[in-house]
C-alpha cells in the first residue's frame, strides 16, 4: 500500500497555519494526488450478505478480523471509510487516542490532531448530546465549526474523500460510550440502511469490546468450591471423600471438578491439577 507522502502533510500544516487560502488548496491538491494511489491498493473480502455478516461478527477473534469485516460492511453499503472509536471525554484532545479500529488515512488523523481540531469539530459535539444516528455532510460541519478551524476541517477531510457520512452511537457494558462511522462521497442512507447499519454497528462494537477485554487469570475463572475440590483432588482424595470433607454430595463434587476442567482446558482431573500447579493456583 502506497502511503501519502509525509512531506506533503508537513507542507499542509505549514500552509494551514501561516499561509493564505490559495497556498492551502495547492498543498491539499498535492496530497490528494498521492492519496488516490493509496485507495487503489486497498483490498476487501468477497461480498457476503447482511444476514451472514451477523454470524461473521460473532466469529471475529482479533482486531484484524474486525478490520476486514468492517471494511466489507463499509464497501457493501457504498462507503469508503469506517472508524470504530471511543467518544471523547472532556479532557481528551487527540483523535488518534480515541481510535480503536479504523481505515481512515493515518495522515488525516495525525494532521487533524496536530491542528487541534477535535474541540472545534461539531460532529463530536453532536454525538455527546444525542445517541441518535448523526448524518453529516462536510459543508454543514465546516459551517457550524468555528472560524478558520471550520475551513481547515473542510479542506482536510475533502482532500481525503470524507465528504459525507453517518455516525452511530454505541456503548460498552460499563456505560462508556463509543461510535462507529461510515463515510465517503455517497448520499445519506435510507431508513432501511440506517437500521441495518445501526444494528451491525452495535454488534461490531460489542465484539470489539469483548476482544479487547483483558483475559481473566485462572484464579479469577475458578469459583471457591472448584478450587477446594482441586486442592483435595491433588491430595489424592476421591469424589466421595471430598464430598464428606466439604459436606457436599458426590454429584456436586463431580460437577465442580468438571467445571474446573472445562475452565482450565484440561482433559481430566489429573490434567486440571497439573495445570493448576503450573499456574500457581495450587502449591
Amino acid at each position: 500500500m502506497q502511503l501519502v507522502n509525509r512531506n506533503c502533510v508537513s507542507m499542509l500544516l505549514s500552509a494551514l497555519t501561516s499561509s493564505g487560502r490559495r497556498s492551502e488548496r495547492w498543498y491539499l491538491a498535492t496530497i490528494q494526488s498521492h492519496h488516490i494511489l493509496m485507495l487503489k491498493n486497498v483490498g476487501a473480502l468477497n461480498d457476503i450478505s447482511d444476514a451472514d455478516l451477523v454470524s461473521e461478527i460473532a466469529k471475529c477473534e482479533t482486531s484484524y478480523d474486525i478490520l476486514r469485516l468492517a471494511r466489507e460492511i463499509t464497501k457493501q453499503h457504498g462507503y469508503d471509510f469506517f472508524s470504530i472509536s471511543r467518544l471523547p471525554t472532556g479532557d481528551e484532545r487527540y483523535l488518534s487516542n480515541l481510535s480503536i479500529v479504523s481505515n481512515w488515512p493515518p495522515e488525516l488523523v495525525s494532521t487533524f490532531d496536530q491542528l487541534g481540531l477535535l474541540d472545534d469539530c461539531s460532529i463530536f459535539e453532536g454525538l455527546r448530546k444525542s445517541t441518535r444516528p448523526l448524518v453529516w455532510n462536510l459543508e454543514d460541519v465546516a459551517d457550524v465549526s468555528s472560524g478558520q478551524k471550520g475551513a481547515m476541517i473542510y479542506d482536510l477531510f475533502s482532500t481525503f474523500g470524507l465528504k459525507k457520512g453517518v455516525f452511530f452511537s454505541t456503548h460498552e457494558p460499563s456505560g462508556r460510550r463509543g461510535t462507529i462511522s461510515f463515510s465517503g462521497t455517497r448520499d445519506a442512507p435510507t431508513e432501511t440502511e440506517m437500521m441495518e447499519l445501526s444494528y451491525l454497528s452495535n454488534l461490531l462494537y460489542e465484539r470489539v469490546v469483548e476482544i479487547r477485554a483483558p483475559a481473566q487469570a485462572p484464579e479469577q475463572l475458578l469459583s471457591v468450591r472448584e478450587r477446594e475440590c482441586l486442592v483435595w483432588t491433588s491430595a489424592g482424595k476421591t469424589s466421595a471423600e471430598i464430598a464428606a470433607i466439604l459436606e457436599l454430595s458426590e454429584h456436586t463434587v463431580n460437577h465442580y471438578l468438571s467445571a474446573a476442567c472445562q475452565k482450565l482446558g484440561a482433559v481430566n482431573r489429573a490434567h486440571a491439577v497439573a495445570k493448576s500447579i503450573r499456574s500457581g493456583l495450587l502449591d
